[in-house]
């Protein structure tokens, strides 16, 4: 059966993806009737106009008559749409990888990723409406051609002025330009003499124009301090070209999306070599998965609100990682062979996609090989952390929150957990694993208790210094040769050998992306939370026990700077932060 494993992306279209009746269709969940209660009420209050006056009537209104009357509901209606959907589909145990947004959608995805409240992105996309309410004189549209960059480059460049400008690159068969009223009327005749289709759309505003300068000013203005917290999904920004980070101001980046172009294409094909398959409209209509099918015809579309081409509950049962069904009827679906997994190349990675490992059959196959219990687990926990930290081992009781009565970060966490799940060969983490959902020590050993697998009697001695190297090499664990006796320090390339095959083996990627020169976030695609874990399993690997005072990851962006701080370490010199 098709496996779910696969990178499951979920989209979310912006300005304009509306639909009568598809809000109204999902209020009939409880929980999914309070989110939208809770994004008309704050849009009332900032707009003067919610949803319940406007979408949500006996005869809804169509998009053109919402654009005509209530412009800024209708950017209201894409979002609820867009974060009732999402929520209704978690709530039958979908299980989605990866959120895009496009333009607008990028708000819906960060409160989708939990980057942000309901509320929070309610109120930052009420701001956003009211900065080009009072800004945007330009009277400017957005108008989609149906060719390509180069062609639509083309197109522009036939104009006198400057009005207009790519706004969008949709891929190969779509580019919107945005601009004046009157350089849309001349790039339509143009592009139609040539034979190139031109389609207004449902766009109030001309986005991603610098027509929008003075509107992006006010918007970060309005939104200053507003800052992303830990995102439980990751989510990609095809206007930044990279993910959100937890911890960073929004303001700025997303008040730059007035003025900067969307680089859609290029984000699915960027997603498609990492594995993307399964694309989810997590709006109304169809327009971002027929865009990605576009651009990779063995993309997998699923469209839970176009109709009578899937469901809601179709959709999250396919989505559902316990089973796999067969897919539901898909638009337009590529011929799909039931019984053999959506293939793709795995080589590109993708931020916070970590594949399930399955234990070995060694790992379970002992037969002296027994569970520890659980207070022999809190044990050796309370020694590792006392060690790490510094701290007298009566401090971790179990009622102890790590950060709010430890004061230990979220990143000193991951790596603290990274140690943890070495000791117990704990192997990969499972898909949707997040450090702040165990915020006490009980919550950690509790984790540990459930998934440590068989150990070999007689258990491992606890850990109370700094060790030479693991107390244990579990079936778990990376195939890393031993160490050199400890009156030898292991040369370069040796090191450098072992880092690349323990990296190799946590990312699931071939050795030999791992040169010297290679950049773990910008070109491997690691976020820091995950560059902590790893440096915390190489330091573990050779036993370089505390980090120094100091200590960063984001000073070894490098897989050549790792192996120097290893090889430093192990040579006993201070190691200088580059």
């Amino acid at each position: 059966m098709i496996r779910v494993a696969e990178i499951t992306i979920g989209a979310f279209p912006g300005q304009g993806a509306y639909s009568p009746g598809c809000l109204e269709s999902m209020l009939t969940d409880n929980h999914v009737r309070q989110v939208v209660d809770e994004i008309d009420g704050i849009a009332t209050r900032m707009l003067g106009r919610g949803l319940k006056d406007t979408v949500l009537l006996t005869s809804p209104p169509t998009a053109d008559e919402l654009l005509s009357d209530a412009p800024d509901v209708l950017q209201v209606a894409a979002f609820a749409t867009s974060v009732a959907l999402h929520q209704l589909l978690c709530r039958h145990g979908a299980e989605i990888t990866l959120l895009v947004g496009h333009s607008l959608g990028e708000i819906s995805a960060l409160v989708a990723g939990e980057a942000l409240t309901v509320a929070e992105g309610t109120e930052v996309l009420c701001h956003r409406i009211l900065a080009l309410r009072e800004h945007d004189t330009s009277g400017g549209r957005m108008l989609a051609l149906s060719c390509g960059r180069d062609r639509a480059e083309q197109i522009l460049a036939l104009l006198r002025d400057g009005d207009a400008v790519v706004a969008v690159d949709n891929g190969p068969k779509q580019t919107t330009v945005s601009g004046t009223p009157d350089a849309l009327t001349r790039i339509e005749a143009i592009a139609a003499a040539i034979g190139v289709q031109g389609t207004p759309l449902l766009a109030p505003h001309p986005f991603h124009n610098p027509l929008l300068q003075e509107a992006r000013a006010d918007f970060a203005r309005r939104i200053a301090g507003v800052r992303a917290r830990d995102l439980r999904t990751p989510v990609y920004s095809p206007i930044l070209g990279r993910y959100y980070r937890a911890g960073e101001e929004l303001g700025p980046l997303l008040a730059s999306h007035f003025v900067t172009p969307v680089h859609f294409g290029d984000s699915v094909r960027r997603l498609s070599d990492a594995g993307a398959r399964i694309w989810v409209e997590l709006g109304a209509g169809r327009t971002l998965t027929n865009l990605a099918r576009s651009i990779d015809s063995s993309t997998l579309a699923l469209v839970p609100l176009a109709g009578r081409t899937n469901s809601v509950s179709e959709v999250a049962a396919f989505l559902r990682p316990a089973a796999a069904p067969v897919p539901p009827a898909v638009h337009e679906a590529a011929p799909l062979s039931v019984g053999a997994p959506v293939a793709g190349p795995a080589h590109v990675p993708v931020p916070g996609v970590v594949p399930v490992s399955a234990p070995s059959a060694a790992a379970t196959a002992t037969p002296a090989a027994a569970v520890p219990d659980r207070e022999e687990i809190a044990t050796r926990i309370r020694q590792l952390y006392a060690r790490i930290l510094e701290y007298p081992e009566e401090v971790f009781e179990d009622p102890a929150e790590l950060e709010a009565d430890l004061g230990v970060d979220s990143v000193k966490q991951t790596e603290m957990f990274a140690q943890v799940a070495e000791a117990f060969g704990l192997g990969m983490r499972p898909d949707g694993f997040r450090v702040a959902d165990y915020p006490t020590f009980g919550a950690v050993v509790d984790f540990v208790h459930r998934s440590a697998p068989p150990m070999p009697s007689p258990a491992p001695a606890p850990v109370s210094a700094p060790p030479v190297m693991p107390a244990q090499v579990t079936p778990a664990q990376a195939p890393v040769d031993a160490p050199a006796p400890a009156a030898v320090v292991p040369d370069r390339e040796e090191i450098a050998t072992r880092i690349r095959q323990l990296y190799a083996r946590i990312l699931e990627y071939p050795e030999e992306v791992f040169e010297d020169a290679a950049e773990l976030e910008a070109d491997l695609g690691v976020d820091s939370v995950k560059q902590t874990e790893m440096f915390a399993q190489v330091a573990e690997a050779f036993g370089l026990g505390m980090r120094p005072d100091g200590f960063r990851v984001a000073d070894y962006p490098t897989f050549g700077a790792v192996v120097g701080f290893v090889c430093a370490a192990l040579d006993g010199a201070e190691v200088a932060v580059r």
